[in-house]
């Protein structure tokens, strides 16, 4: 299949950085997977830091939908952009083929109907069924496993990623839990999260507990023997906040730190920094087997003559 390099634009009306839906469709029609980057101008102007190198490694995200547009919201491109990764972004029809060669994942935040297998009530009858949306977010997860590449989830996909892990969820936390602590506010500073001291978010961030945003009424069940992914904090009604996987480098933030990190927040910056971390490892891990790969080709081959 054809590639073809485009850019994503800043929408105002959004305060985002997106590109119409109907332009991908175009390529798609045409069988041509869209490459899609932010512009080497707005690192400067919208970030205020300098673009990456080329050979710094590359981080796919996964895009979000408004009114008929593919979007990254511009918290999450200045976090990711002060990490210091380049960043190509996916589509959800052609992001596995996307994904070649990127060094890692990030799998945003937001409103979309999730399969109901990954809930404590499967059976309950509901007319939505998942979308492409949702089906990107499986089939990227898979493909990020499949090859080992990092992954970090926010809010909506660090749930997908707990879903796919056997971890499940509550479609309504305070039907089922009747807490009295608010989790769906667009408050910056919502409530505290306690961090387990022997969790790696914990050695991370070097802080026991540390106030956060909440803007999710779905909720994971307080129950990791089910997974291999370990709960790594909580809230004060024992909600998990954070779970993931340290060998197999997969960490999931049930809040949002792009709105602290954009906001100059370097204890919020570190979760976005560990992904470019992983990244550069996983980028050398993967050079150093592709060069192992070429010489043993090419002793093969003199042997051979």
């Amino acid at each position: 299949m054809k590639t073809k390099h485009i850019q994503l634009n800043y929408l105002s009306e959004f305060n985002a950085f997106g590109i119409p839906d109907a332009e991908i469709e175009k390529l798609e029609k045409d069988n041509i997977t869209p490459i899609i980057t932010l512009k080497d101008k707005d690192y400067e102007e919208k970030f205020e830091c300098s673009k990456p190198s080329p050979d710094a490694p590359t981080v796919a995200f996964l895009l979000g939908r408004e009114k008929d547009t593919y979007t990254i919201d511009w918290n999450y491109a200045k976090a990711v952009a002060q990490s210091g990764v380049n960043i190509r972004f996916l589509t959800y029809k052609n992001n596995v083929s996307q994904m070649d060669d990127v060094d890692g994942l990030i799998l945003p935040g937001g409103s979309f109907v999730s399969p109901s297998e990954f809930y404590t009530d499967p059976m309950k009858k509901t007319n939505e069924k998942p979308g492409s949306r949702s089906y990107a977010y499986i089939t990227s997860i898979m493909e990020a496993e499949k090859n080992g590449i990092p992954m970090l989830g926010i809010c909506a996909g660090a749930q997908m990623i707990g879903g796919m892990h056997g971890l499940r969820l509550y479609r309504d936390l305070k039907e089922y839990t009747h807490t009295n602590l608010e989790h769906k506010t667009k408050e910056l500073e919502a409530h505290i999260v306690t961090i387990r001291e022997d969790s790696p978010l914990f050695k991370l961030l070097g802080q026991h507990k540390i106030e956060t945003n909440s803007r999710h009424r779905e909720a994971l069940m307080n129950n990791d023997s089910i997974s291999d992914l370990k709960i790594y904090a909580t809230s004060n009604d024992s909600t998990p906040e954070a779970w993931g996987n340290e060998e197999k480098n997969i960490l999931c933030i049930q809040w949002h730190p792009e709105d602290f990190a954009a906001q100059g927040d370097k204890t919020m910056q570190k979760i976005y920094n560990w992904l470019a971390d992983k990244a550069r490892i996983y980028q050398k891990q993967k050079t150093l087997k592709q060069t192992n790969q070429s010489l043993f080709i090419s002793q093969t081959k003199m042997e051979r003559n």
